[in-house]
């Protein structure tokens, strides 16, 4: 449900810039993987959200296999600007601020369950800012801020408590590998077979 959660807040940044629902363009909209880099230059487009899965804790019991987890995905908000620093947070006639960006991302995503059978729906916890006035490409001043979700779902176990697992109940393991981001066709798969002489 992770992934397909994340994709889900993705599509809906995407479908949002789509409808024009704020007056700027956003050049790049992804799945976090390390492209902010507090050594290195910015290789990536501005301006830019890149969505990342941070964890879940547990909330509580809700059956043998059930439990109600709280989970944190975070919107991580990059501006550039060539005129100065302030610009890079305020915005100016010719290009978002970050404070901007990060306001339409809550206002897309706040109360929202995209589908999925939440308990508790998406749910902003605060603004941070990561780095401001940086110039990771020695010229323009950039501003990165984190804003972070919560939200609430059920989740079962594999396994019911009383299944005792051995060597032989495990039969077969299989992967897909998705090489070629954004089309959701697996690209390479794999098979094991386990406990079988």
């Amino acid at each position: 449900m992770i992934a397909e959660f994340e994709d889900a807040m993705i599509a809906r940044i995407k479908a949002g810039q789509d409808k024009k629902l704020w007056p700027y363009r956003l050049a790049t909209i992804e799945s976090y993987g390390g492209q902010i880099d507090e050594n290195a230059q910015s290789t990536f487009q501005f301006p830019a959200v890149f969505v990342a899965f941070i964890g879940w804790k547990q909330e509580r019991k809700a059956g043998e296999r059930t439990r109600i987890v709280r989970a944190k995905f975070t919107i991580y908000v990059a501006a550039r600007n060539p005129r100065n620093e302030r610009a890079t947070r305020h915005g100016d006639k010719h290009e978002a601020g970050s404070f901007q960006i990060a306001e339409d991302m809550i206002a897309l995503l706040e109360n929202q369950k995209l589908g999925f059978p939440l308990s508790q729906p998406l749910e902003h916890t605060e603004i941070e800012t990561l780095f401001v006035a940086r110039r990771s490409d020695g010229v323009n001043a950039e501003s990165i801020l984190a804003v972070p979700f919560e939200m609430s779902f059920g989740w079962k176990a594999a396994l019911p408590e009383c299944a005792n697992p051995s060597e032989d109940d495990w039969l077969t393991t299989g992967q897909s590998f998705y090489l070629s981001p954004g089309d959701d066709q697996p690209d390479l798969g794999a098979v094991i077979q386990h406990g079988q002489s």
